[in-house]
C-alpha cells in the first residue's frame, strides 16, 4: 500500500530535503504532502533540530508572482523572507525517490480575512467571520484559480491536494483564544457558519429562493439555540426540512463549489487532484463524510474534477475509521484514501495506530497519508513504520 505524510516546510528545510526523504524511505512513506499554503498555526516541533516551535500567521510558503493575482495575493511567510521553501525542497527531493504534492489550504486565512473583511463568510447576524473566504465572492475564486495556476506552472509538485477550499464550517475549527460558553451543538455550529454574504444571497435570489425567510430562519435558529429553546442535539437536516426557505438557500452552495473545483481542475492541467474531506464536531456532535454538504460539497458532482479524495479520519476508535472510508467509497466515484493522526490526542501507542491503518486497508482505502512528519516524536515515527507495514498485509 501507498504511504504519505504531511510535512510543514521548516521542519524539511532544518533537517535537510536529503535526509528527511532517506528517512521517510526507510520506513515506507514515498510521498510528501507539503504545505504551501496554510492557515495560521502554531507548532511543537519534538524532533526538530533548530527550533521546537514555530508560530506562522496564515501564509504562503513560496514567492508568488504578484502580476497573476487580482484583489488577494498570497501572503509570504514572514519567517521565510526572501527565501522559496517550496523550491527549495522541492530542489533537493529532485534525486530522491520520494514524490512532492502540494499541500494548499486557500480560502481558511484569517489574515487574509482581516485584509479583505469584504471577501469573507458573513453569518446569519452579518459578522464577518474572518477565518474563512467565501468561495461565491469573485475575488475569492479568482485567488484560487490563480493560486492552484501558479502552483502547476511552478513545476515543483507532483500533484496539488486541497483543504478547505469551501463554505468551510460553524466557528471555523478554532479561532485563538474562543470564549464559547454555550453549547453550539451541530445545528448551532451549521447556523453559525452559513455565508449570508451579498453573493451568497444573489446566487440564492437568482435561483427564486425567499432569502429574508431564509436568513430570519438561521437567526431564530442561533438565538434559540442560544437560550436552550432547542436541543444541542437536534438533526440538522431535520431541521432544515422544516425551514424550506433555509434548506432550499443551503442547497445553492453545491453548485458554487462545484463550479469551482472544475476551475481548478482545469487550471491544474494534467496533474493529480486531490481532496480532503474534513468534518468537525466531538463526541455526540461528531460528523462523518456523509455530511460533506455541510461545506457545500456534492461528492456524486465532484466525481468529475476530482482525481481522488482523502478522509481525514482522525478517530481513536478503528471501527469508526472504517466507517468513514466505507461510506465515502459509497458517496464518490473516485479512489478514496485516509488520513491518520498518528499522534496526541488521537493514538497513545503504537497498536493503537496499527489497529487504524488495518481498519483503513479492510475498508478499501488505496493510500494511507498520516500527520505529520515534524509533530509527532521520534517514537511515533516508528509507529507509523509499523501501521504501514500492518497495512500492507491486509
Amino acid at each position: 500500500m501507498n504511504a504519505a505524510i504531511w510535512a510543514h516546510p521548516w521542519d524539511i528545510i532544518d533537517e535537510g530535503s536529503e535526509a528527511v526523504a532517506e528517512r521517510l524511505l526507510d520506513i515506507g512513506i514515498t510521498e510528501v504532502n507539503l504545505a504551501t499554503t496554510m492557515h495560521s498555526v502554531q507548532t511543537l516541533n519534538p524532533h526538530n533540530p533548530e527550533r521546537k516551535t514555530f508560530f506562522a500567521d496564515a501564509s504562503a510558503y513560496f514567492q508568488p508572482d504578484e502580476s497573476r493575482y487580482g484583489e488577494l495575493v498570497p501572503d509570504v511567510n514572514e519567517t521565510m523572507g526572501d527565501a522559496d521553501w517550496l523550491a527549495e525542497i522541492a530542489n533537493g527531493l529532485e534525486t530522491t525517490p520520494v514524490s512532492l504534492n502540494s499541500w494548499t489550504v486557500p480560502f481558511h486565512s484569517s489574515k487574509q480575512g482581516r485584509r479583505h473583511p469584504q471577501t469573507t463568510l458573513e453569518n446569519p447576524f452579518g459578522d464577518s467571520l474572518v477565518w474563512g473566504l467565501c468561495p461565491s465572492n469573485p475575488d475569492v475564486r479568482e485567488y484560487g484559480t490563480a493560486l492552484v495556476a501558479e502552483l502547476a506552472d511552478r513545476g515543483d509538485v507532483d500533484g496539488i491536494e486541497m483543504e478547505l477550499a469551501d463554505f468551510q464550517y460553524g466557528t471555523g475549527y478554532g479561532w485563538h483564544h474562543q470564549e464559547f460558553f454555550t453549547r453550539l451543538g451541530g445545528l448551532g455550529e451549521f447556523l453559525f457558519g452559513l455565508c449570508f454574504c451579498e453573493h451568497c444571497q444573489a446566487n440564492a435570489r437568482e435561483a427564486g429562493i425567499d432569502v429574508e425567510t431564509a436568513r430570519e430562519s438561521a437567526r431564530n435558529g442561533l438565538e434559540m439555540r442560544f437560550e436552550g429553546g432547542i436541543s444541542h442535539r437536534t438533526d440538522v437536516a431535520g431541521w432544515l426540512a422544516e425551514h424550506p426557505s433555509l434548506a432550499r438557500y443551503v442547497g445553492t452552495r453545491k453548485a458554487v463549489v462545484t463550479d469551482l473545483f472544475d476551475e481548478f481542475a482545469e487550471q491544474m492541467g494534467a496533474l493529480p487532484f486531490g481532496y480532503y474531506l474534513k468534518m468537525g464536531g466531538l463526541g455526540d456532535d461528531r460528523m462523518g463524510v456523509e455530511h460533506s454538504w455541510k461545506h457545500g460539497l456534492d461528492l456524486d458532482a465532484l466525481s468529475e474534477p476530482l482525481d481522488y479524495v482523502t478522509v481525514l479520519a482522525y478517530h481513536s476508535d478503528p471501527t469508526v475509521v472504517r466507517d468513514d472510508v466505507r461510506t465515502a467509497r459509497s458517496l464518490i466515484d473516485v479512489p478514496v484514501n485516509v488520513g491518520l493522526l498518528a499522534g496526541h490526542p488521537i493514538v497513545d501507542s503504537r497498536a493503537s495506530l496499527v489497529a487504524q491503518a488495518e481498519a483503513a486497508a479492510e475498508a478499501g482505502a488505496e493510500k494511507l497519508s498520516f500527520y505529520g512528519y515534524g509533530v509527532v516524536p521520534e517514537r511515533n515515527i516508528e509507529w507509523i513504520r509499523a501501521a504501514i507495514d500492518a497495512a500492507a498485509r491486509i
